[in-house]
């Protein structure tokens, strides 16, 4: 039985049939185990022949099992897989409360908590405007390496204040390992010295993360705190893609290249989001699908220019007369 019409208005279309996550398990399992693998692999071959730049390796694949772990945050991977946050010293339990249950629902309004980063940089045009911010679209990479440090600083304190005390040790069992292999044991071998290792491959970490998570909805195409009558509508005027339809971009950005699909349907598995970027293009049409480009470059471009207008100071919320012609 179809919804009636003043229901239907406030849902996405209904995609077409496709397999349903479990059909993807095996996929996401053996892609977090080769991945946990290789990590563990590469930063321990980075501390014993003391090379500084395997570390770097070592971020990219554990930026993939972060990818992993976030769909399976939203149920479209096998959701035990979310522990993997806690395995890397983060807290699930604190990126479902903030990603999920914030970010997803408040995109790109001034409660969503990707943009609450008032004074440091003004990214909504309601923050208010330092003279500091005309350099923004430089010093937002080196503040993007930090985002790791952030995160598990926030899930500890999120855990101890909220969470039962089952979990906490939970938490603590799972971070060992990983606080043994990437922390400790560099500052046994080689003193203070040793902390080069953890430093590299968390700021690896934070650019990947910091990239991915903010082009799609801080560019040139967007809108902020727009108007709305639903989530669909709202989820389409504060994101765009790139790299639409590539498998490749696909698979290493965990479906953050289809950042759209990702927001409209975020139960879907990534590996559906090429087909379903397709069929939604065809659905609502290019000018409410908003893509900025074949690569992450391209979208690096649109989100430098939205920082360069918010560092001068600007006040608009959209061109919207540009935009209509």
């Amino acid at each position: 039985m179809c919804p009636p019409p003043s229901i239907r208005r406030l849902l996405p279309p209904k995609p077409p049939n496709l397999h349903l996550p479990s059909h993807y398990s095996s996929w996401f399992i053996a892609d977090a185990l080769i991945c946990a693998i290789l990590a563990t692999l590469s930063i321990s071959l980075a501390i014993h022949f003391e090379n500084p730049y395997l570390p770097i390796l070592t971020g990219l694949l554990e930026a993939k099992l972060g990818l992993i772990a976030h769909e399976a945050s939203h149920g479209a991977a096998p959701k035990w897989l979310g522990w993997l946050y806690d395995a890397a010293m983060g807290s699930k339990s604190q990126w479902i409360a903030k990603h999920n249950k914030q970010h997803h629902i408040l995109t790109n309004t001034l409660n969503d908590p990707d943009i609450q980063l008032s004074p440091v940089m003004r990214i909504h045009p309601d923050q208010p405007y330092h003279w500091i911010h005309k350099y923004q679209h430089l010093y937002q990479f080196p503040l993007f390496c930090l985002i790791p440090f952030g995160l598990r600083l926030q899930g500890v304190i999120y855990l101890h204040l909220n969470c039962p005390i089952q979990e906490i040790i939970q938490h603590w069992i799972l971070a060992a390992p990983a606080s043994y292999l990437y922390f400790v044991w560099p500052l046994q071998k080689y003193g203070g010295h040793g902390i080069i290792y953890f430093l590299v491959e968390n700021f690896t970490v934070g650019l990947v993360y910091g990239c991915l998570f903010s082009v799609s909805h801080v560019n040139n195409l967007v809108e902020f705190s727009p108007t709305t009558e639903n989530q669909f509508q709202h989820q389409l005027k504060t994101t765009a893609d790139w790299g639409v339809g590539s498998w490749w971009a696909n698979y290493f950005t965990g479906g953050l290249n289809h950042q759209v699909i990702h927001h409209v349907y975020p139960h879907h598995p990534s590996y559906a989001y090429p087909e379903l970027s397709e069929w939604l293009l065809k659905e609502v049409g290019e000018k409410e699908y908003k893509v900025m480009g074949g690569s992450l470059f391209e979208a690096l471009r649109s989100n430098n220019e939205w920082l360069r207008r918010m560092g001068r100071g600007e006040d608009v919320k959209h061109d919207v007369k540009k935009k209509v012609q």
